[in-house]
């Protein structure tokens, strides 16, 4: 979208937390909004949901920079939505992470400087290399903190500059293979592999995490309520369980949508919180150019995962104020695989969750590719359960004795895909790598008035990622110089 809409009625298809937080937005600016969903609740992969009466996340495990001079909180702040309320500051013990390898643990700590004197110290012989990365890492850290990044015209990552490969950089300053697996982190947590993650992108996730790093209190259900109930409480309209299956287009541009049950919805406007691939699904062929269409179509998607929900005792393995990842790197300090472990409290004072995360390929699960969630037979189960079995098995070199855990789920890229509408269940979407950055970028502007795209498909991945692409597409709505003005940003 080029210009401006004009009119006041908007429709925002998807209600994740890029949906909803550019619906309240738009509410802030006196537009109507009506967010559509075709799930039977809200929220997307924001929402938890119960297992064994225990609430266990899916996409918000932990967030970076909520401080309230800080990019995510400044962002929470001008959408009214209390950071307190939903989280709690990790690192209270001074690290965030541990980063384990079979010949190296790293704690990633608080702070670009505490970062910085714990580099130094694994890694002496990496002074050169350390210097360059420290100097673009505060750079970035000062740049995000600026208020230009938020009003940034479409865009907050301008600068070509580092769209470079982080391990093309690497490579350049001849780091070591283990100062590289300690950098390859922050890209493997958006999906991106080093040698193909754009230095932006690996800077702004290991800056907002250095920041402050922040874990929910409760779940995100919770998450989901609080964000639903302000964009009510502004005269939002919700619509639960009945998806869109075509966007209308009149005189040339996008002016509403046919729902599920048949239903028409008029508007001026239409944002689209998902997937891109999706949203083509949902035109006329002719709508969008041949070569616009093969370029989303043609657009890699970031890796699948298994995630493992497990009931374990609260006294022998009580909640950690900090993730623990384990990988396994090669020679050159590639990360090929590894698993994210988190132990949070739950309503019960005797059981703790212990979430087991690891990466997996969609093409794993071909056999059951055209069946749908609930629904995939015994033989599927069973191999959910016997990965499940080993993942627990793997996580006792880390946590001891877990004979006693029991396994309350267990969740593949299919389920994924079912959930949330994501052609390969990818959790960040498409991938954000330097060989199809330019083509990502291009989404910012769907060829077609009255559309747009939002959430982390939009700008970024994450959850900063989408609250920076609902955040443009309100830009795109009202126009630059209007939303400038009437953002409400002071703290």
């Amino acid at each position: 979208m080029r210009n401006p809409v004009e009119g006041k009625n908007i429709i925002v298809i998807g209600s994740g937390i890029g949906g909803l937080s550019t619906a309240i937005l738009l509410s802030l600016l006196n537009f109507q909004v009506t967010v559509v969903e075709k799930n039977l609740l809200p929220g997307g992969l924001m929402r938890s949901y119960r297992r064994d009466g225990l609430d266990c996340p899916v996409g918000v495990h932990y967030v970076g920079a909520l401080g309230k001079e800080e990019p995510l909180g400044i962002m929470f702040h001008a959408l009214g939505i209390p950071v307190d309320e939903l989280f709690i500051p990790m690192g209270q013990r001074g690290i965030i992470d541990r980063y384990i390898f079979d010949d190296l643990t790293f704690d990633l700590p608080i702070s670009v400087d505490a970062l910085e004197d714990s580099l130094s110290n694994a890694f002496p012989q990496d002074k050169l290399a350390m210097n360059v990365v420290m100097k673009n890492l505060r750079e970035m850290s000062r740049q995000m903190m600026d208020p230009s990044f938020l009003f940034s015209h479409g865009n907050p990552f301008q600068d070509t500059d580092y769209y470079l490969p982080m391990g093309e950089l690497l490579d350049s300053l001849g780091a070591t293979a283990g100062l590289r697996a300690v950098l390859a982190v922050p890209c493997n947590l958006i999906g991106v592999p080093l040698n193909d993650c754009p230095i932006i992108f690996h800077h702004m996730v290991l800056a907002s995490y250095l920041f402050s790093s922040w874990r929910l209190k409760e779940n995100g259900g919770k998450m989901t309520d609080i964000f639903v109930r302000r964009f009510e409480e502004l005269g939002g309209k919700l619509i639960l369980n009945d998806g869109v299956k075509k966007i209308s287009i009149a005189n040339g541009k996008a002016n509403g949508v046919i729902l599920e049950s048949d239903t028409i919805i008029l508007a001026n406007g239409i944002v689209a919180a998902i997937h891109p691939k999706v949203i083509l699904k949902l035109l006329d062929k002719d709508v969008v150019r041949e070569s616009h269409r093969r370029r989303i179509q043609g657009l890699q998607e970031t890796e699948g995962v298994v995630a493992v929900q497990v009931q374990v005792d609260a006294a022998a393995h009580p909640v950690m104020n900090h993730n623990i990842y384990r990988l396994n790197r090669d020679e050159n300090g590639i990360i090929h695989d590894g698993m994210f472990y988190q132990v949070q409290g739950t309503n019960s004072a005797n059981v703790n969750l212990l979430s087991i995360i690891t990466k997996s390929l969609y093409s794993d699960w071909n056999r059951w590719e055209n069946t749908f969630t609930g629904k995939r037979g015994q033989e599927y189960e069973e191999r959910k359960m016997n990965i499940a079995k080993n993942l627990l098995i793997k996580a006792e070199e880390i946590f001891g004795d877990l004979s006693g855990a029991r396994i309350s789920d267990v969740y593949t890229p299919l389920t994924i895909r079912d959930y949330v509408n994501a052609p390969e269940g990818a959790c960040y979407g498409i991938m954000r790598s330097s060989h199809q950055l330019l083509k990502a970028i291009s989404l910012n502007n769907l060829p077609l008035p009255g559309l747009c795209l939002a959430g982390q498909n939009a700008i970024a991945p994450g959850v900063m990622g989408c609250l920076f692409g609902s955040f443009n597409a309100a830009r795109q709505i009202i126009g630059s110089e209007r939303f400038t003005k009437e953002i409400k940003w002071d703290v």
